[in-house]
């Protein structure tokens, strides 16, 4: 009982955060105007894609993340690492969070269907597939580092999940920020990058083929 109730808590909270994000962007776009290059579909493909990565991170590591960030706390690593198996993939790809696959396909369909307001080639619907990996990629490092802080910081689980309020506070257009951040997080710790690259990519502005 407690896990479905916390789960449910969990998946409506996050809805309602994203539900605020996609509020939020009829009030930018009021007039229904263009900012710098983007108008409110731009916008809604954005926020909708950032929510979608989290989800899908959220889904598939945060259980073994979890986990693994107690064992080390805990001291009890040591069983894990005489398995004859992978010791690190073998408990992040233990388990799968019920909760956040909710929020990952309420946040899918909505994607889907801005997705219809632009017209896609084969070769940018693969790029866009690509960069939505590297955008649960962008969460998935950084966690995994701060996970390996407990090895040396007793206090180092007190991280855990800064990377996904970082990424959902970035769910914006690069331009709407001021430059030091702009350029802080495009080429030092890259999440603007992955999270505007998606609909740079949709909007034919940007590519990652070289």
């Amino acid at each position: 009982m407690i896990y479905r109730t916390t789960g449910w808590l969990t998946f409506w909270l996050a809805l309602v955060f994203y539900v605020i994000e996609y509020v939020s962007g009829y009030v930018y776009f009021s007039a229904n105007i263009s900012v710098n290059g983007w108008n409110r579909s731009d916008y809604l493909l954005l926020v909708t894609g950032v929510a979608l990565m989290v989800a899908l991170y959220n889904f598939i590591f945060i259980l073994g993340h979890e986990a693994l960030s107690y064992l080390i706390i805990s001291g009890e690593l040591d069983r894990l690492l005489i398995r004859p198996l992978d010791p690190y993939w073998s408990l992040v790809l233990s388990g799968f969070d019920l909760p956040s696959l909710l929020e990952l396909l309420v946040t899918m369909v909505i994607f889907l269907y801005l997705l219809q307001r632009y017209t896609l080639g084969i070769m940018r619907i693969l790029m866009l597939v690509v960069t939505l990996f590297l955008g649960v990629m962008m969460i998935f490092l950084p966690n995994r580092i701060c996970i390996c802080l407990n090895f040396w910081l007793t206090k180092a689980n007190a991280l855990g999940g800064i990377v996904e309020d970082l990424t959902s506070m970035l769910s914006r257009p690069r331009v709407f920020f001021p430059l030091f951040i702009q350029l802080f997080f495009t080429f030092v710790v890259p999440i603007l990058t992955v999270t505007n690259l998606p609909v740079e990519i949709i909007k034919g502005d940007a590519s990652i083929i070289f």
